[in-house]
């Protein structure tokens, strides 16, 4: 599978990552289990053997840093494992700051490197932002983490634009942004994109199915996500005049953008997860339906947000 760096030359990832939420808890509009421990070892496994080098886990994740580490630990090869932090009060929310920020950041690396059975973590990520972020202490705390050589490189994962616009102006610190990104919800090329390509920080894209709203799915979806259908329609039915499955046409969609480094997406299953790479090796869609994908628009921009769905 082509790989491409993603923001430093020495960090290369596949076009396709394996995402792990699903793998450690229950996850999705319907909250699915994850699979047994054996199976979700094998298909991290069957993902590596299949040409995926990319791996995005967290701490949040339940069991799924250890059951990454477990996977990789006797492998000749690693992968690049990005893992995430978080630097909230997990009580009130609020942006940690002082000795309490410096005391979380430690305990989460080191119990990530103990999970992962790993020396240093390739890609960490500050997780989950949505506003402004950046202060000189997380800065001085970051390249502290660098220069001990506990971590090779930081990122972070954002909802809107003001987060990743906030980490993109700091390249020297961030070498990747995972930012949602799919057919329905595209919202970021306007700034975000350009930007991240000028300073040549890497781009991951997430969400590209909408936790299965753009696949075989959606005509599944519960009475509290309807109108989701509706939303969805217009790109079910250019998929259906291709003869391409709605989930093939997401995936292919986001996968094959001129602005993305890597596009992880999560399964619980090996059939799901071979589909997956057998898309990627069908290369883009044909131009004029990429066109016409690129026309459609929501009137509602928050309805793709999956943290305002209301069960």
């Amino acid at each position: 599978m082509i790989r491409s760096a993603l923001g430093d030359k020495s960090l290369q990832v596949s076009r396709l990552g394996l995402g792990t939420v699903q793998l450690g808890m229950a996850y999705g509009y319907d909250k699915q289990s994850p699979p047994p421990e054996d199976e979700a070892i094998r298909i991290i496994r069957q993902a590596l053997d299949m040409g995926i080098n990319f791996i995005d886990t967290a701490p949040a994740y339940g069991h799924s840093e250890y059951l990454v580490g477990k996977a990789c630990k006797d492998l000749a090869e690693r992968p690049v494992i990005a893992t995430k932090i978080s630097i909230r009060d997990p009580g009130s929310g609020c942006f940690l700051s002082g000795q309490a920020l410096r005391d979380s950041i430690e305990h989460s690396l080191s119990s990530s490197l103990r999970q992962l059975k790993l020396d240093a973590l390739d890609l960490v990520q500050i997780h989950s932002l949505a506003t402004r972020f950046i202060t000189s202490e997380l800065l001085n705390i970051l390249a502290d983490y660098r220069k001990r050589g506990l971590v090779r490189f930081w990122g972070a994962t954002t909802y809107g634009e003001e987060a990743p616009l906030d980490a993109l102006e700091y390249p020297e610190y961030f070498t990747s942004v995972q930012i949602p990104y799919n057919v329905l919800d595209r919202q970021m090329e306007s700034r975000v994109l350009p930007r991240a390509e000028a300073q040549s920080i890497g781009v991951v894209f997430r969400s590209v199915f909408l936790q299965g709203v753009l696949s075989h799915r959606l005509g599944r979806l519960p009475k509290h996500l309807i109108d989701l259908q509706e939303l969805a329609a217009p790109v079910a039915r250019l998929a259906d005049d291709a003869g391409i499955g709605l989930g093939e046409l997401a995936l292919r969609f986001a996968a094959f953008s001129p602005w993305v480094n890597s596009t992880i997406f999560g399964t619980t299953n090996i059939e799901e997860l071979a589909d997956n790479i057998r898309a990627i090796h069908l290369g883009p869609l044909p131009l004029e339906l990429t066109q016409a994908l690129s026309r459609t628009e929501i009137a509602d921009p928050t309805m793709l947000n999956p943290g305002n769905w209301q069960s």
